[in-house]
């Protein structure tokens, strides 16, 4: 009893799948962790005390007295071995001027460093000519980042499509009426190579695919023995690993079941990869990616987004 038949015209198959699936106007997204604001440059919670007090001519003795503390209290701070209290902590930054942003090591776009603070006293003495000069300078490269930036997005993505009927790990997923929606990929072998992305549903081809993952299909006859194969079959569409004409799961805790001619099991495509989270663009690039691969997304809904 044959577990699958190959599908003696997979590209057609391929096509029939495709078919079951509908574009949706929206490019899918996977989220990237968020960074963090780095605090590399912070040089600790004392250090920026001791800053700031040697900063307003203090030795310890005298910040002491101001702030009614004895001298090991304010060495302690400064050695990060204690911290002052709520009540202190805002008499700290009234006396000696220092941002709570800066004590607590927090990033503050709308607080200019020390180094554009210097670089703005710097500008202002400059005649008006010179600024001018600087203004547009200053304009010409940013320009030209943002150009130089807009060239790598084009040049680094394309639009694959991702199939709305993910493959089962299981027995099944259920084919939709739902259309393809278009997905911004990073330019790489494996991308370049694939026809189209599915996403896996299900834990029984763990521990190489989990679920909810994106995968690179390939729409090919050629299969061959430990290739991992997507398939259509009576219960849906299925991932599976291709041994001996017949179908296995990667999981020995969930095995794949017998199978016979009534299922009509058919090789629709090869896995040839999965896709990483580096390979999806970030929230800020797939905005701009939406504008500058506009015509490429209007072919995309031009293709899938009529019957």
């Amino acid at each position: 009893m044959k577990e699958y038949q190959q599908n003696k015209e997979t590209e057609s198959a391929g096509a029939s799948f495709s078919a079951h699936a509908q574009n949706s106007k929206d490019v899918i997204h996977l989220p990237h962790p968020q960074d963090s604001d780095s605090r590399e440059d912070w040089p600790g919670f004392g250090a920026v005390i001791q800053k700031y007090r040697k900063k307003a001519r203090l030795s310890q003795p005298k910040m002491a007295k101001m702030m009614e503390v004895n001298r090991n209290t304010i060495t302690n701070w400064e050695n990060n071995k204690n911290r002052p209290s709520l009540d202190d902590t805002k008499i700290l930054c009234e006396t000696l001027g220092i941002p709570l942003y800066e004590l607590f090591g927090m990033y503050d776009e709308m607080v200019p460093t020390s180094q554009e603070r210097t670089l703005l006293r710097q500008y202002r003495k400059l005649s008006s000519v010179s600024q001018k000069f600087i203004e547009s300078m200053i304009r010409n490269m940013l320009q030209e980042e943002v150009d130089a930036r807009n060239d790598m997005l084009r040049d680094s993505y394309f639009i694959l499509p991702l199939q709305s009927t993910p493959a089962a790990a299981g027995t099944g997923c259920e084919f939709n009426e739902l259309k393809p929606e278009p997905v911004f990929i990073k330019k790489n072998r494996l991308s370049t190579e694939a026809d189209t992305l599915i996403r896996v549903s299900g834990r029984s081809m763990e521990p190489v695919y989990h679920n909810g993952d994106l995968v690179y299909v390939k729409y090919t006859k050629d299969v061959e023995n430990n290739d991992i194969v997507i398939c259509s079959s009576a219960d849906g569409a299925v991932i599976k690993r291709k041994y001996d004409n017949k179908l296995y799961s990667l999981n020995p805790n969930l095995p794949y079941g017998e199978k016979n001619e009534d299922d009509h099991v058919q090789v629709i495509g090869k896995v040839i990869g999965t896709v990483s989270a580096d390979e999806i663009p970030d929230k800020e690039d797939t905005a701009l990616l939406r504008e500058l691969l506009s015509e490429e997304l209007y072919e995309f809904e031009h293709k899938y987004g009529e019957d």
